[in-house]
């Protein structure tokens, strides 16, 4: 088993810039070493799905989309003073709550959003299941990104319907949807199309030429797209921007349900709490139907995460971009200097994306976890090829796994 005191805790690392937001906020610049990232907290015995794969076996896990950092204080201190009510009953939304998530995308991206749009879900998979279910009745193919998270490749099956996969390019060592392929396809027999960005696994921001071309064949195709938008407050590169799907044009708004949550960026995951925003009526009125006697209600602790975050958690959130942006270019560093390894470049997630093909390994997956790193195997992803990494985790711990794969590899 890996132990807490293994590694050596590096100082934490002063923060001279802010990231991820539309715009740069200088007052933070002074609080963004305010935080600590290096510390390594135990998560054993508490019933992390992350590291208790690997319960009583020395292998640092890097698999599952979870963070290994604390959150930051003020949600901390929210979530305490919410606790010391002492009432947990059946927890609903209201203007006021539905209205922080307006003012974000406000703040964030200068996009008006009403309170009204806002439909709160217990977290994003569930979602594309609403949206799928309400939206496809008389259709039996969902078009969705071949190389991607892998419930959007079986949530359609699971209510049902056909994923039709679209093709994917590698083009300039960004993992997106192949546009030029996408502008060729039939759509018929299809009402709604997934969306994943930021692009997962991969890293890459769609820039806003990129979304208009998709904009444009959802348009000449009468589709509804649903767009995870979960990794958009992580934004690792300083030039990149995150644009929300449905700020693209009228047609976009009125014809997509766009998908947020601050489980990734603010490691709140297991408090089970995401929003949606639709702003064409009736596709929110079928997406709310869909949910009666399916969907449970968002219980209060994900309200109090979730709320706190958007409101009060930009400066904690630009400290923790940084950090992983040091991480980032750390392991890309390393991995590329070992010879049958390449790490793409990634602009967003805590995800990297790493070809192992040259390798030759039967199973690829398997061999690090022998060697003390467990991974994601591309095969999840539809691209056996590759290993997901995650390197939301303290520096030290990334040295150390660093360290097994370079050893596993002489």
């Amino acid at each position: 088993m890996v132990q807490t005191d293994t590694y050596d805790i590096t100082p934490n690392i002063a923060f001279d810039s802010v990231s991820g937001n539309t715009q740069k906020d200088t007052d933070l610049m002074a609080t963004n070493n305010n935080y600590d990232f290096d510390t390594v907290v135990d998560r054993h015995n508490t019933h992390s799905s992350k590291w208790d794969k690997y319960k009583d076996r020395d292998i640092i896990p890097l698999w599952v989309a979870d963070t290994d950092f604390k959150v930051a204080p003020v949600i901390q201190s929210a979530l305490e003073e919410r606790v010391k009510h002492g009432v947990f009953g059946y927890t609903k939304t209201d203007k006021e709550r539905d209205q922080t998530v307006a003012d974000y995308y406000q703040k964030k991206y200068n996009l008006h959003v009403e309170a009204d749009w806002i439909v709160w879900v217990p977290g994003i998979v569930a979602s594309l299941t609403l949206a799928i279910s309400s939206l496809s009745k008389q259709h039996q193919q969902v078009l969705t990104p071949d190389i991607v998270y892998p419930f959007l490749h079986t949530t359609p099956a699971a209510v049902g319907k056909q994923a039709n996969h679209l093709a994917m390019t590698y083009a300039e060592d960004r993992v997106r949807i192949d546009l030029n392929a996408l502008e060729k396809r039939n759509a018929k027999d299809a009402r709604v199309m997934l969306f994943c960005n930021p692009q997962n696994p991969g890293g890459a921001i769609y820039t806003c030429e990129e979304l208009s071309r998709i904009d444009a064949y959802c348009e000449a195709n009468d589709l509804i797209l649903v767009s995870d938008e979960i990794h958009a407050d992580i934004i690792l590169d300083e030039n990149k921007q995150h644009l929300p799907y449905f700020g693209i044009s009228d047609y976009a708004l009125n014809n997509s349900i766009t998908l947020g949550a601050a489980s990734k960026a603010f490691n709140v995951a297991g408090l089970a709490c995401s929003w949606a925003v639709i702003a064409n009526e009736d596709i929110r009125q079928a997406f709310k139907d869909e949910m009666h006697g399916i969907i449970s209600e968002i219980n209060p602790f994900g309200y109090t995460a979730t709320l706190t975050a958007l409101s009060e958690g930009d400066e904690w959130l630009c400290a923790m971009n940084k950090y992983l942006r040091n991480n980032r270019d750390y392991l890309l560093e390393q991995i590329n200097t070992i010879d049958g390894m390449r790490m793409l470049p990634l602009e967003s997630t805590f995800l990297a994306w790493i070809d192992v093909s040259a390798l030759n390994l039967e199973d690829p997956c398997s061999f690090f976890e022998a060697a003390g790193v467990g991974l994601s195997p591309g095969s999840n992803f539809n691209d056996g090829d590759f290993l997901r990494l995650n390197f939301g985790c303290a520096k030290s711990v990334l040295e150390e796994a660093v360290s097994r794969i370079k050893k596993a590899l002489v």
